[in-house]
This record gives structure tokens, C-alpha cells and sequence, in this order.
């Protein structure tokens, strides 16, 4: 059997529809014209003949719109070729039997010789043309009505024999003729503009499944999650979100390539489809992120055991890649209510939570977890009011000569203590100003604190201590901080070498735009320097950039260095490093004595941490140098 063309179906269904509606129009008028027909047959004497003709038409007038309304009330039809077809040629068949009917004008006038035969005539061609006005999209059906009164009458005409009768049949055929050709040409603009309607619908209906696929794992997009989520609003819950990160993954592409890593992709896609329960939805969000999502009902698995056998299954190897190892980790939700923004943010906290735990972990969403959701929440709520208020500031721990404790230097570290969640720290507070968008507000505030600093200390004749402050590579290559600080400097004529900043070793997306930015800074005479060094990318090779000038070994191997030899070797290496290449290395998180004296033996000759001050507001920073400065003298 040949296989349906799914577009042809539907160019008939609307030859059939637009057929349909035409005879709801065209009938009316033929049950009128007839009717004017049964009259003037009454007044010439003929009526019961016309009456017979006048029932018979209106038999199959009337069969014609039984027919069309029980097309509008059948369903199934549309896409159901051999139906549609059959359909439309049981309106020709009856569109034919009422020509024939018509045809028999030709005996209600003895042949068009009456004295009415003109009148009838002109009903005839009108009727013709509405048939092929209003049948248009179906030529078959107009054809078939015109055709045998049109003929029969052109017949009649040229058997009376005169000229003017020749000339009347030419003009019938003529007549017939012209119909045809624009029932055909009726029927083919029809169909054209059925087929560019229906072209486009598909058109736009593949982009929009498009904009939803995900086409690479032929799973959902985000998009595409969002509307199906809409549609679990009518279904029972409570539902399950579990969100799926891959561990490993970045791996893959840089070993084998990204053609191998979408592959992989696809691969996992299909090995969660596997697992994933009857009726879920299935999606994948970004590089290598999934979310399933479910309704929960009792025969459902349990969400645990389900993320066990996902961790389980996409730790097993991939024949064909080698040597590829992939972990998971997931996060998982329980919802009573379908929301996509609520059950992904939640799934995320549990997620990031599993990723604390290691490799192959999953987490549910707890009353713990809602609690610290609850907390980040009123945190970032209260950010912009922290920071405009003041009650968020930055306090100046000093950083000082391990021989003598006098003070080179201060630290800016941010200090906030909220009313309800208490002291945040520095950590929290960066990731609330990134999360809600305040990062550069934030930046700001913490620099006209070093600036009232900076200011402070050339009053009282310390322009000796220099004061930090922190700036990531990801802020320098987002923002214009090189812009604000060597502005604000100027505008308050504060000397640029007084004013450090000290940038953690992140992994920038454009390295050359931050390496621009440091470039500025550094040649107007910010001294740059690298902080917590040992825990970043690619500290080794950020030793050999020629703008920095200083390094703050992490915290992380001054705590506890008196005690531990290996600390101390890498210590050493780090100090001899440093005075080899002429930069400056300092440490922090100085907590003892017998630390203090390690450092001071290994050769590090600046430090900071509790040993010698915490972090203090902006007054006692410089009270204490001022002090230090009266002593001296």
C-alpha cells in the first residue's frame, strides 16, 4: 500500500472543508432559484411538472447537505487520505446528479422554445456560475454540475436551426468553456495556497519543536522543559526533580575532542532514558547537565534508589572511548507542586551539596537544606540594603614586618553582620553580590573605604603603608574596575603607590582582556599582587608576569608550619622562588608564635593573621599606624 502523503491529506481536507462551507451558501440560492423556476411554470399552466422537477432538486439539495454536515461532525478525517478522497467524490456524484436534474429545464421548456425559455436560460448560466464560484477548490464538482444542462441546452439551441440560435449555443459552449477552465484555475490557486499555508504551519511547527529539542541528545532543552512542566499541572504529585551533573566531563573534551565528547553525550542521554521511570521527562540544560523530572505516584521508583542505579550505570565504562571514566552527581527535589524555577533551584542546592561529598553522590533536599536556602535567600534580599546603609563596610587587617610588627600595609575584608543570620562571611558575601547582580555596587563601596583609608594616612604622613584590595580576574574582565580605581585615585589625587590589589588565581575567559586591564593598573604604579598562591591554576606560570610584584602564600600552609616539615619545604621553595625572580613574599593566617618564627627563618620577611590583629574598622586601622608613627618619632 503506498504510503499517505500527510500534506496531501491536508490540502483535500481543506478542498473539503471549503467545499462544504460553499454549499451552505450555494444551496439556499438554488432552493430560490428553482423555486423561481416552479413559478413561472405555474403561470404557464405546466405546474405540476415543475413540481415534480422543483422536489427532485431539492431531494439531492438536501442530500448534498446531509452529506456536508455529517463531514463537519465526523472526526479522523484530516489526515486520512483515502477517506477525504472518497468524501469529495461523493459530492462530484451528487454535484453530477443534480446537473442532470437541471439538465431537464430542457424538457420544462420543450427544448428552450417556450416563451420562458429565455428566463430559464438566464437562471441556467447563473447557476452555473455560482456553482463555480462557490465550488472553486473542487473542480470535479463544479464541472460535473454545469456540464450536462449547459450541453443539453447548447444541444437544443443548434436543433432550432436559426443564426441567431447558432449564435446563442456558441455563446452556451463558450460559456461552459470559460466555467471549466476557471473551475480548473480556481481548484489549482486553491490548492497552492493551501499547500504554502500548511508548508508554513509545518515550518513553524518544526522551528518551534526545534527550539525546544535539544539536538544534540535529541532530549529537551530548557525551553522544552518549561512546556512540559506546563503540562503536569493536571497531574496528580507529588513530583520528583533530579538534576544530574556530570563529573569528569570536561575531561573527555579536552582528551579526545568535542566530536568524541557529544558523542559521549549522546550516549548518556540514552543510558538515563533507560532508567528514567514511565512518563517522565527527561531534559538536558547546559554542557553536561540533565534533569529528569517525574510524578511520584506508588508505583514509582524510590528517588534514591533511582539516582543509585543513574550513578551506577553512567560509571560503567563506554565501549568504543577509552580509558573515559564518567561520574555523577545529582541532585534531587521532592515537590509537591510542578514548578520548574522552585524544583531546579532546590535541586541545585542539593546538588552542590552532593559535589561537596565527592564523586557519585546524590543529595536530597532536606529541612537542613532549606534552611541554608533560606538563609542564602534573605542574605541576597538584604544585600542592597546592607550596602547602601552601611552596616556592610570594609574593615583593614594589617599586614606587618615579621622583625619588628610595624605595619607596611592593610588588607580590605569585607564585614557585614546581619540582623538575623549574624556575622557573613567575606565568601557569602561575594557570591550574594554575583547571584543579584550587586558585584560592581559592591566594589565600589569597598574602594572608597581604601581611598578614605589611603586618604587618611597622607594626612598623617604615612605614605609608606600601602592598603589592598581583592579583585578577581572575573570581575576585571567583566567590569571597568581598572577604569574606577585609577579615576577614583585621580579624582581624589591619592598616589596610585599607595593602592595594591591583590587578584586570586581564577581561570579568566579572556585572559587578554584581564591581562590588559593589570597592564594599565601596573604601569600607573598599583603594585599587583597574587593571592592564596599554591591553590590557583597556574601559579608557577603566573610568576614569570612581570607585573607582579608580590605573593601571599594561602593560609592553608602557614597554619600549623612549625609542625610540618612538608609546609615548610614548600614554603621555602615558594620564599626562594620569590627572591629569585625580585618579588616580594608575604604570608597569612598567622596564628602563633612558633609560626611567626618559622616564617622569619625561612626567609619570609611580611605577614598577616591573628597573631598580630584581626580585621578592624577604618578609624582603628588608622589610629594604630598613627600610634606607630608617634612612637617612632
Amino acid at each position: 500500500m503506498e504510503k499517505e502523503d500527510p500534506l496531501e491529506a491536508r490540502i483535500l481536507q481543506d478542498q473539503l472543508a471549503d467545499l462544504r462551507a460553499g454549499l451552505f451558501v450555494s444551496m439556499p440560492i438554488s432552493i430560490v432559484l428553482s423555486g423561481l423556476i416552479l413559478t413561472v411554470q405555474a403561470l404557464s399552466g405546466n405546474g405540476l411538472a415543475g413540481a415534480a422537477w422543483f422536489s427532485v432538486v431539492n431531494a439531492i439539495n438536501a442530500a448534498r447537505l446531509a452529506l456536508a454536515r455529517h463531514q463537519l461532525k465526523e472526526p479522523g478525517v484530516q489526515d486520512d487520505l483515502t477517506r477525504v478522497w472518497l468524501r469529495l467524490r461523493w459530492f462530484g456524484r451528487l454535484a453530477l446528479l443534480a446537473g442532470f436534474t437541471w439538465s431537464f429545464l430542457a424538457v420544462l421548456t420543450a427544448g428552450y422554445t417556450t416563451s420562458q425559455a429565455s428566463l430559464h436560460l438566464i437562471i441556467l448560466a447563473g447557476i452555473s456560475a455560482g456553482a463555480v464560484t462557490y465550488g472553486s477548490s473542487y473542480a470535479a464538482a463544479a464541472i460535473c454540475f454545469i456540464t450536462p444542462p449547459l450541453l443539453i441546452a447548447a444541444a437544443c439551441l443548434l436543433t432550432k436551426g436559426a443564426p441567431e440560435n447558432y449564435i446563442l449555443a456558441f455563446a452556451v459552449l463558450l460559456f461552459e468553456g470559460g466555467l471549466v477552465r476557471s473551475s480548473f484555475v480556481g481548484q489549482a490557486r486553491f490548492r497552492d495556497a493551501s499547500r504554502l499555508r500548511h508548508q508554513a504551519e509545518r515550518l513553524a511547527a518544526e522551528m518551534e519543536r526545534n527550539s525546544r529539542e535539544d539536538h544534540l541528545t535529541a532530549l529537551l532543552n530548557r525551553r522544552g522543559l518549561e512546556h512540559a512542566i506546563d503540562q503536569f499541572e493536571n497531574t496528580d504529585g507529588p513530583f520528583v526533580a533530579m538534576l544530574i551533573d556530570l563529573d569528569g566531563f570536561k575531561s573527555v573534551n579536552d582528551t579526545y575532542g568535542h566530536r568524541t565528547g557529544d558523542e559521549l553525550l549522546a550516549r548518556i542521554a540514552r543510558r538515563i532514558e533507560e532508567e528514567a521511570p514511565e512518563g517522565s521527562t527527561l531534559a538536558r540544560i547546559g554542557g553536561d547537565e540533565f534533569v529528569l523530572v517525574f510524578s511520584s505516584r506508588k508505583n514509582s521508583p524510590s528517588p534514591t534508589n533511582l539516582a543509585s542505579n543513574l550513578i551506577a550505570k553512567l560509571a560503567r565504562p563506554y565501549p568504543g572511548i577509552a580509558s573515559v571514566r564518567i561520574g555523577a552527581s545529582i541532585g534531587i527535589y521532592l515537590a509537591e507542586n510542578p514548578g520548574l524555577t522552585e524544583m531546579l533551584l532546590r535541586a541545585d542546592i542539593a546538588l552542590y551539596t552532593a559535589k561537596r561529598r565527592g564523586r557519585n553522590e546524590f543529595c536530597l533536599f532536606d529541612a537542613e537544606l532549606a534552611r541554608e536556602l533560606q538563609r542564602r535567600q534573605s542574605i541576597e534580599r538584604d544585600l542592597h540594603s546592607a550596602i547602601t546603609m552601611r552596616s556592610l563596610v570594609a574593615w583593614f587587617q594589617p599586614i606587618v614586618r615579621l622583625e619588628t610588627e610595624a605595619v607596611v600595609s592593610f588588607e580590605a575584608l569585607l564585614r557585614w553582620s546581619h540582623p538575623l543570620h549574624g556575622p557573613i562571611s567575606p565568601p557569602e558575601i561575594m557570591t550574594a553580590a554575583r547571584e543579584t547582580g550587586m558585584l560592581q555596587l559592591l566594589t565600589q563601596t569597598v574602594f572608597a573605604d581604601c581611598c578614605a583609608l589611603i586618604e587618611g594616612l597622607v594626612k598623617a604622613d604615612r605614605r609608606d603603608v600601602r592598603v589592598a584590595m581583592n579583585v578577581s580576574p572575573c570581575e576585571l574582565e567583566a567590569g571597568d574596575i581598572d577604569e574606577m580605581i585609577l579615576n577614583g585615585l585621580a579624582a581624589k589625587d591619592l598616589p596610585a603607590t599607595m593602592f595594591d590589589i591583590e587578584i586570586t588565581e581564577e581561570a579568566p575567559v579572556d585572559p587578554d582582556r584581564v591581562d590588559e586591564k593589570l597592564a594599565r593598573l601596573s604601569h600607573a604604579g598599583i603594585s599587583i599582587a597574587l593571592d592564596d598562591f599554591g591553590t590557583g591554576f597556574s601559579t608557577l606560570a603566573s610568576l614569570k608576569d612581570s607585573r607582579i610584584r608580590k605573593v601571599k602564600i594561602d593560609q592553608g600552609f602557614v597554619r600549623g608550619l612549625a609542625k610540618s616539615r612538608e609546609n615548610r619545604l614548600l614554603v621555602k621553595a615558594v620564599i626562594d622562588l620569590g627572591r629569585t625572580l625580585g618579588i616580594e613574599v608575604m604570608a597569612e593566617g598567622v596564628e602563633t608564635e612558633a609560626d611567626r618564627q618559622t616564617l622569619y627563618q625561612l626567609g619570609c620577611r611580611t605577614a598577616q593573621g591573628f597573631l598580630f590583629s584581626k580585621a578592624v574598622p577604618l578609624h582603628l586601622a588608622l589610629d594604630s599606624v598613627v600610634k606607630e608613627h608617634a612612637k617612632e618619632l
